[in-house]
């Protein structure tokens, strides 16, 4: 076993002393190659021929990892500049640095090959030189360049970006027309100065990144994301339709949103015409300001509305329900998650505006809080509680639970009809406005509040439970 464990060490050996002297070869004899393998050291420019801009309105260059960038033509030719300061070991296929182009119905297309492999790219770029006397439509396809666009003068009218990880920076001049980024897993940034004019973006990512924080941008579609983040100050609508997606979303004010995901984050400073969002797994909603009606759905995220004026229809199974302001009616539904909804004190009163100070709310075990409400339409199924503080009392008002407790405070000058009925459940009710020193116990009972059975203003609360306790005070009593 030693003499095998000997013989098999030399045979190591000789074979790491070939290589040695396999790589000494390729570097000290220039434009050697060995089994298909060659050392390069570049210290080049590579300029293409100059092409009148007159009859071109396209410019595509396909590249692979050097870095890219656009600058103002000194004429009205377009030309592009290689500089390669690549050096290492590649195959010899893939050692070559190489302009290609050509001019079809208005398209110029440069298609620059690389050296590549084990080797480093140093400081080398690709320069693409465009006259600033016309807006071109600019395609950008490569596979990890950095690209950057930073000049004040240069105009830009479509743009098409497809990478698999090339960041793109775009820190200067202006861009008319859409923009089309295909991402993949790099960044995609419009920087402050960077004038944008509402265009509309189509965008596609894995794991990218794409942010435009300081610029108004126009419509935005979301073709593909897998775990993307998207970060926009402004847009007119936002869409993104997909099964499956990560990731997050950013929004500062949108005019319109309409996402369907599975475990995105999503968090909106002001949606000021509404929408819908839903979410089937663990993604979040977290929306600041709400102006038109939204209807919102997740599976076990969190939604949190500070302020709403308008409508809202909140579902989720496990997560739960939060809207901490509100001035119009709220439907939330959650199986499992709590629901709190809190209207604001300058809301219109529900008896003037039936949209105004309505609560509609499903739960099977989490619990219901309101504050503020005038009109409750409430459903426990099985364990859930209910904590509800009534500024008044309008219309038809009904709260059916099950096991959980129902609690309720009622303000002092309401005028209602009051039913109550438990099967095992406590009764406590403690009003000031009504007889029997002001409360009573029965487990069934109807009672005018603040008035007869002539003058209790068709507004009517009935509250009945299985087994679940039923608690009731009016506000001269808390």
């Amino acid at each position: 076993m030693k003499v095998f464990w000997k013989y098999f060490l030399i045979v190591i050996l000789l074979l790491i002393g070939l290589c040695a002297l396999g790589v000494l070869y390729l570097f000290f004899v220039p434009g050697s190659s060995l089994f298909g393998i060659t050392y390069i050291s570049y210290h080049n420019d590579y300029n293409s021929n100059p092409y009148d801009c007159a009859s071109i309105d396209t410019i595509e260059l396909n590249s692979r990892t050097y870095s890219v960038s656009i600058v103002p033509a000194s004429s009205e030719n377009i030309s592009l500049k290689v500089y390669a300061n690549s050096l290492g070991f590649v195959l010899e296929k893939n050692s070559d640095v190489n302009i290609q182009a050509e001019v079809e119905e208005g398209v110029l297309t440069f298609n620059v090959d690389e050296p590549y492999g084990a080797a480093i790219t140093n400081e080398s770029y690709i320069q693409l030189r465009i006259p600033t006397s016309k807006e071109f439509n600019i395609m950008l396809k490569n596979k990890n360049a950095q690209t950057n666009i930073d000049n004040e003068n240069l105009k830009i009218n479509n743009l098409i970006y497809t990478t698999e990880s090339g960041n793109f920076n775009f820190s200067n001049g202006e861009i008319s027309g859409n923009i089309e980024a295909n991402i993949g897993r790099a960044d995609f940034i419009i920087e402050e100065n960077a004038k944008t004019n509402n265009n509309n973006v189509t965008l596609s990512a894995t794991s990218g990144y794409f942010e435009a924080l300081k610029n108004v941008l126009g419509d935005i579609y979301i073709e593909s994301n897998k775990n993307a983040v998207i970060c926009i100050k402004e847009c007119n609508d936002f869409r993104s339709n997909m099964n499956e997606a990560g990731g997050r979303i950013e929004i500062e004010t949108a005019f319109y949103v309409e996402i369907n995901s599975s475990d995105t984050n999503i968090y909106i400073n002001n949606i000021t015409s509404g929408g819908t969002i839903s979410l089937t797994k663990a993604g979040k909603v977290k929306i600041d300001n709400v102006l038109a009606t939204m209807d919102i759905t997740t599976n076990s995220g969190e939604i949190s509305i500070k302020n709403s004026t308008a409508p809202l229809i909140l579902t989720t199974d496990d997560g739960k329900i939060s809207v901490n302001s509100t001035y119009s009616r709220v439907t939330a539904n959650s199986k499992y998650g709590d629901i709190n909804v809190n209207f604001n004190e300058n809301a219109e009163s529900y008896q003037n505006n039936p949209n105004s100070r309505m609560l509609q709310a499903i739960t099977n075990n989490g619990k219901i809080t309101s504050s503020g409400v005038e009109n409750v339409i409430i459903t426990i199924n099985d364990n859930g509680r209910a904590d509800i503080n009534m500024k008044n009392v309008f219309g038809e008002n009904i709260i059916e639970g099950k096991t959980g407790s129902v609690s309720l405070i009622i303000d002092t000058n309401a005028k209602y009809k009051l039913y109550t009925k438990t099967n095992s459940g406590n009764v406590s009710v403690n009003l000031a406005q009504i007889s029997n020193f002001g409360g009573y116990t029965e487990k069934e009972h109807t009672e005018y509040v603040n008035g007869t059975v002539s003058d209790y203003n068709n507004s009517t609360l009935t509250v009945t439970t299985t087994s679940g306790s039923l608690y009731i005070r009016d506000t001269s009593l808390i």
